[in-house]
């Protein structure tokens, strides 16, 4: 990795390693899960160890007389984001399912998210966190791979689900994570300079992608082939190689994959010859009805919704939202959404904008390599929650992270002088001063 790259870094990066230390621990718990691979039972460790982070980030800044964070856009968003839940717990159907709902699920998120953008403050920091955050999603994929060989854990007798549950325990929702952190995946592949660690990468890219396959998701192939279009398109100039590669691995999906996976697959065009893909479209349809029925003329509900996780209220058969856009409208009003859009949005603009500025600088590759595949990785969430009920949940929150702390470790980094131009172009740093934009 070029030493240009690894000098990028906040003013004080050395501080708050005990709280860094904690967030790598953390994203490894969440991730694998140990009340259901431990004999631990309930024992509250996750929680245990966040609370001790958080509680460890904030002594710092105080005894330190620093602000409590520092407030990025995304960040500011975020926590409009979670004002707009509260008004919508006051407002809405069943306000003790809510507020359970917001503390349990997005406050974590949001505290994490707020500890992330503020301890990681260097590449390494952030390159060290997302190699951390794709191995233990490959480990996902493996013990997933493993158990649908073995034709245990599925669902139908044949959808494969996360040998661990939670956010991957249902086939859709495993094939949405997986998709989100693929094109982060390729992108280590791509920057390592090592043989081992490349191979490693090229590894984990591809047994994500397998594992998208073993979940037979409409949704997730409709994901997975966007992400593979989308990867192909921005990084085809710079690596050539992936073309080809492309192809490759497109053939063996065709050629490979079991008739039943392909019969699956056509149901998004005609689900009559599947009773199971059927019901599902047409659940699908009716729930996108009822959620216009349940705003209707109402102002209230326009603007706070039914309050969060209360749809089933109101809903076809009490069932949740399938569509991630529609949830955040139904149950937390129009702001929140334009609010959540926005913050979608900013992540995709600015890495594309980074991307740009970096693009022909030899020796920012790797910050170009990183942008480009964050872009897409929330591009992949932006397609992909369109079929699932994730809005409050991790999905988004941890690529969105990583994409803030590599803006900001950029443009501080500029502002602070640390970093010279490349000897190789030096008209190019006009670059830093757009990637502040």
């Amino acid at each position: 990795m070029s030493s240009v790259v690894t000098r990028l870094r906040l003013p004080g990066s050395g501080r708050q390693a005990f709280a860094y230390g904690g967030l790598v621990l953390f994203t490894i718990l969440l991730y694998l899960r140990p009340n259901e691979l431990l004999p631990i039972g309930t024992f509250p460790i996750v929680r245990i160890v966040a609370l001790v982070t958080l509680a460890a980030f904030f002594v710092d800044q105080l005894t330190a007389r620093r602000p409590l964070s520092v407030l990025p856009w995304e960040l500011k968003l975020l926590l409009a984001f979670a004002g707009l839940m509260l008004l919508a717990i006051a407002m809405g159907l069943d306000p003790v399912t809510s507020f359970n709902g917001f503390t349990n699920e997005f406050l974590k998120v949001l505290l994490i998210f707020i500890l992330m953008v503020n301890v990681v403050t260097s590449f390494d920091r952030l390159s060290r966190l997302v190699q951390v955050t794709i191995l233990c999603g490959t480990a996902i994929a493996v013990g997933t791979l493993v158990e649908f060989a073995r034709g245990t854990n599925l669902v139908h007798g044949h959808r494969a689900t996360g040998f661990v549950g939670g956010i991957f325990g249902n086939p859709n929702d495993l094939a949405l994570a997986l998709n989100i952190l693929l094109p982060i995946a390729l992108g280590l592949a791509l920057s390592r300079t090592a043989p081992g660690s490349k191979l490693l990468y090229w590894g984990c890219t591809g047994l994500l992608g397998l594992a998208v396959v073993a979940t037979y998701s409409r949704a997730g192939f409709v994901t997975l082939a966007m992400v593979g279009l989308a990867l192909l398109w921005r990084l085809r100039r710079r690596y050539p190689a992936l073309l080809p590669i492309g192809a490759v691995a497109a053939l063996a999906l065709v050629l490979l994959a079991p008739g039943s996976f392909w019969n699956r697959i056509f149901t998004i065009f005609d689900a009559s010859s599947d009773p199971s893909a059927a019901q599902s479209s047409e659940l699908r349809w009716a729930l996108l009805r009822r959620s216009i029925e349940v705003a209707g003329f109402n102002p209230q509900r326009w603007l706070f919704g039914v309050g969060m996780y209360n749809f089933h209220i109101v809903s076809v058969h009490e069932l949740a939202q399938h569509n991630a856009y529609l949830q955040v409208f139904n149950e937390v009003g129009l702001p929140a959404l334009i609010v959540y859009v926005a913050f979608i949005a900013s992540i995709i603009q600015r890495m594309g904008r980074l991307a740009k500025a970096c693009e022909g600088v030899r020796a920012y590759r790797p910050v170009w390599t990183m942008a480009v595949t964050l872009q897409i990785s929330v591009i992949a969430y932006a397609v992909g929650s369109f079929f699932a009920p994730v809005p409050f949940l991790w999905y988004l929150y941890y690529p969105a992270g990583f994409a803030v702390c590599l803006r900001q470790v950029v443009v501080a980094s500029r502002r602070a002088r640390e970093v010279a131009p490349p000897q190789e172009s030096p008209g190019r740093v006009w670059y830093l001063r757009r990637a502040q934009q």
